[in-house]
């Protein structure tokens, strides 16, 4: 209970933000990956920000996860186009959202046409049986959208997470990747990329009942010779341990490079060779 005089202390602030404009917290995500994290969004309001009220076509995009899964720590999730892949015909974005979660963005993708196959996976936490949605953006200025229903058994949000707040500021993650020695000129390869992470959301309660402090990967990129092939943008949902499954054309001998960017502000770093026969 507050006290009056609590109240009146309380009042400035309050009347303070009464001022200022709900667009004030909130910022969508631009190609250039910056994002934004309101709470109190639902999925719908959450998919205008990011990519306005439409239309929406509902052909040439398709969500493929599991109708049932045992525990919503980790869903696999494949989100696939029909796509030449090329510069006037590929996915620019894609933002997947899940309309039970208590925040609903789950990972935003950026995928270059170089990718050659418009297909990625990952994996998510889902808190119970929901619906999910993928919202997308081609180069041609299409926006599609696919929604799928999942049935979870035991939903995995704010309690997925173990450890200690000095457990997770302390764990030091490890990365991997998976990339083809050689390939023939325009032959599509699968790139494979994980880290050993716990992906705490910020949701939990430690043992003294006091909120253990969120710390994520919040994004990850993969370029070859130096350009961009693909990336994405994390947030809690993605479950722990983060994993990326997607595609590249090989068309010229070189150097993949990956990158994960930690919230406590370290980024952790893989390098693959290609060699194009």
């Amino acid at each position: 209970m507050f006290s009056r005089r609590g109240f009146l202390a309380l009042t400035p602030v309050a009347t303070a933000l009464s001022l200022v404009r709900p667009e004030a917290f909130a910022q969508s995500v631009d190609v250039r990956g910056r994002g934004y994290d309101p709470l109190w969004r639902s999925a719908e309001e959450t998919i205008e920000a990011f990519l306005g009220v439409g239309p929406f076509e509902r052909e040439g995009i398709a969500i493929e996860t599991a109708d049932h899964v045992d525990n919503g720590s980790s869903v696999p999730l494949t989100i696939r186009f029909v796509s030449a892949m090329t510069a006037a015909d590929h996915p620019r974005v894609v933002h997947v959202v899940a309309h039970a979660n208590p925040n609903p963005q789950v990972v935003s993708a950026w995928l270059a046409p170089e990718c050659g196959k418009a297909e990625f996976s990952t994996r998510i936490r889902l808190e119970r049986s929901q619906r999910i949605t993928a919202a997308a953006q081609m180069s041609d200025g299409r926006l599609l959208r696919a929604d799928e229903d999942v049935e979870i058994l035991v939903g995995a949000c704010a309690d997925d997470s173990s450890g200690t707040p000095n457990d997770i500021a302390s764990f030091q993650p490890q990365s991997r990747v998976s990339v083809p020695a050689t390939a023939r000129a325009g032959e599509i390869i699968t790139v494979r990329a994980i880290i050993s992470h716990p992906m705490e959301t910020g949701l939990r309660l430690d043992e003294f009942e006091d909120w253990v402090r969120q710390r994520i990967i919040s994004r990850f990129s993969c370029s070859f010779n130096g350009r961009p092939l693909f990336r994405a943008r994390l947030y809690p949902a993605v479950s722990a341990n983060p994993f990326f499954q997607f595609y590249a054309r090989a068309q010229e001998s070189g150097t993949f490079e990956f990158d994960w960017y930690d919230t406590q502000d370290e980024t952790f770093r893989n390098q693959a060779q290609l060699t194009v026969i």
